[in-house]
C-alpha cells in the first residue's frame, strides 16, 4: 500500500451527500505488518467462534437482586458499555494474529473488529448522534521496528459498520475524548501535544484557540489550563471563552479566576469542572460544575476528588465523587441543561460502579446500594455483587470470582423496594 490513497464510503451523509474520505499512506520505506493489499485502518470481520456460552447453576449467586442471568462471556479485557452495546478485545491465540474487538449484548454477538496487537485503543464517541466506538491500528511491525504511522477509525457502536476514517493520528487517546497524542518516552511534566478530530467526520480540527486540552461528543476545550476556550469541533465555532465565565452565585470570590485542571477526568461527559481561585489565596478555590457546551455554571462540588466521575450517556447525568476533609463522602448528581440533580452525603467511602436505565448502582456505607438517578434516593442496599457496566436497557454485566469471565444478566420485571438509611440527601 506504499504510495497509495485508500477510499472509504462513509454510513453517514453530509448535507445531502454522500462522504468520501480520502486517506494517504506511506510507510516511508517501512516493511509493515499489514498484508500487502489491505487497506491500512482496523477491518471488521466474521465473528468465528462466539464469546458467549450458558451460564451454570451457580452463576446467579449473589448478584444484585432484580437480574436473570442471560449468559457467560469470556473476554481478556475488561468490557465497558457504548451506546447498546458492551465492547471488550481478545488477545491474538488459537491461530488469530490480530487484537479483535468484540461488541455483544443479551442476544449474543454482533460484530467484531480486528487490528494490529501492537497498537492497542480506543475512545467512545458519538457521530451524529449515533453511539460508536474509534479503533486504533498501526503499521508497526510485530518486532516493534521500523517506522510506523497509526490510524483511527470509528465503529458503529450497534453493527459494526465503519462511520468514517481511517484518519492519520500520532498516538492513542488518553481518555479525553478525540484527542490522540504520541506517548512520551520518559516520564515528564510537560504536556504532549494532541490531534482533535471532529466527532462528526474523523477530519483533523485547526487547533487555532491552543492546544486541545479535552474532547467529548463533538465540543472540545483548547487552550491553557488559565485560558481557555470551547469550541464545536465541527464547525470552528467558538462557543465561550474562560474570560467570560462567570462563576455566580455558587459563593465564588469575585476576584477569583478560572483554570481548568482535568478534575474527576479522563471524561467528564458534557460537563467541565472549573476551579475558581482567589489570586491571594485567601480563600479556598471553589470547583464549579460548568456545561460543556455552553459554559453556564450549574453548581459545585464541595470537596475533593475522590475517584474519577462516572457517566451516563444515555441521560447526559454526570456523577462526581468527592471526600471532605474531615473524612465523609459525598457523590453529586448534575446534568447539562438541568443543572445539579442531587448531592447525597455518606460517612464512610464511596464509589459508583455504573449507571443504567435509570439507576446508580454504588458501594456506600459498606454496602452495594441501587440509586434511583434523577432523585437520589437509595431504592436498595444490601451485601451483594454490584454489576460493573450496563446498557440503557437495563442489562448488566458481573464480575465472576473466574478471571476474564463475566456474567450477562437482563433486568426482571419486579417493583423496587424503597430503604433509607442514615444518609441525607442536601
Amino acid at each position: 500500500m506504499r504510495g497509495s490513497v485508500t477510499l472509504q464510503m462513509y454510513k453517514h451523509k453530509l448535507r445531502g451527500s454522500v462522504v468520501v474520505g480520502v486517506s494517504l499512506a506511506v510507510l516511508l520505506g517501512a516493511t509493515g505488518c499489514l498484508p500487502a493489499g489491505e487497506q491500512s485502518g482496523a477491518q471488521r470481520v466474521d465473528v468465528g467462534e462466539p464469546l458467549m456460552t450458558a451460564s451454570d447453576s451457580t452463576a446467579g449467586e449473589g448478584l444484585f437482586p432484580g437480574f436473570d442471568v442471560n449468559s457467560e462471556v469470556r473476554i481478556d479485557s475488561t468490557p465497558f458499555a457504548v451506546g447498546g452495546s458492551f465492547i471488550g478485545s481478545a488477545f491474538p491465540r488459537d491461530g488469530r494474529s490480530m487484537l479483535s474487538f468484540y461488541g455483544f449484548d443479551a442476544t449474543g454477538t454482533t460484530w467484531r473488529v480486528d487490528t494490529n496487537p501492537t497498537c492497542v485503543g480506543t475512545a467512545p464517541t458519538q457521530v451524529r448522534g449515533e453511539a460508536a466506538i474509534v479503533i486504533l491500528d498501526s503499521s508497526t511491525r510485530n518486532d516493534g521496528q521500523g517506522v510506523s504511522i497509526t490510524v483511527a477509525t470509528a465503529f458503529s457502536a450497534a453493527d459494526g459498520d465503519v462511520l468514517w476514517g481511517p484518519t492519520e493520528v500520532p498516538g492513542p487517546s488518553s481518555g479525553t475524548g478525540l484527542l490522540f497524542a504520541n506517548t512520551p518516552k520518559a516520564l515528564t511534566s510537560e504536556r504532549t501535544p494532541a490531534t482533535l478530530l471532529d466527532a462528526a467526520s474523523g477530519a483533523v480540527v485547526d487547533e487555532s484557540a491552543g492546544p486541545a486540552l479535552y474532547e467529548h461528543h463533538g465540543t472540545a476545550l483548547e487552550g491553557t489550563a488559565d485560558n481557555f476556550s470551547a469550541i464545536d469541533s465541527r464547525s470552528g465555532e467558538t462557543l465561550w471563552a474562560s474570560a467570560e465565565l462567570s462563576p455566580d452565585p455558587f459563593g465564588v470570590s469575585p476576584a477569583a479566576s478560572a483554570r481548568y485542571e482535568g478534575s474527576y477526568g479522563p471524561s467528564t461527559g458534557g460537563l467541565v469542572i472549573v476551579e475558581w481561585a482567589d489570586p491571594a489565596g485567601a480563600v479556598a478555590p471553589v470547583s464549579v460544575i460548568h456545561d460543556l457546551r455552553t459554559g453556564a455554571p450549574l453548581g459545585r462540588v464541595d470537596g475533593t476528588p475522590s475517584g474519577i466521575a462516572a457517566v451516563d450517556d444515555a441521560s447526559q447525568t454526570v456523577l462526581f465523587t468527592s471526600q471532605y476533609a474531615e473524612g465523609g463522602y459525598v457523590v453529586t448528581a448534575a446534568r447539562p441543561g438541568k443543572g445539579l440533580l442531587w448531592a447525597k452525603e455518606f460517612a464512610s467511602q464511596a464509589q459508583v460502579s455504573t449507571i443504567g436505565a435509570g439507576m446508580v448502582y454504588a458501594q456506600v456505607d459498606g454496602q452495594a446500594a441501587r440509586i434511583d438517578l434523577d432523585s437520589g434516593t437509595i431504592l436498595t442496599s444490601g451485601q451483594y455483587t454490584l454489576p460493573m457496566a450496563m446498557l440503557p436497557n437495563g442489562t448488566a454485566l458481573f464480575p465472576t470470582d473466574q478471571a476474564g469471565t463475566y456474567t450477562v444478566a437482563t433486568p426482571r420485571k419486579m417493583p423496587a423496594a424503597r430503604q433509607t438509611g442514615p444518609s441525607s440527601v442536601r
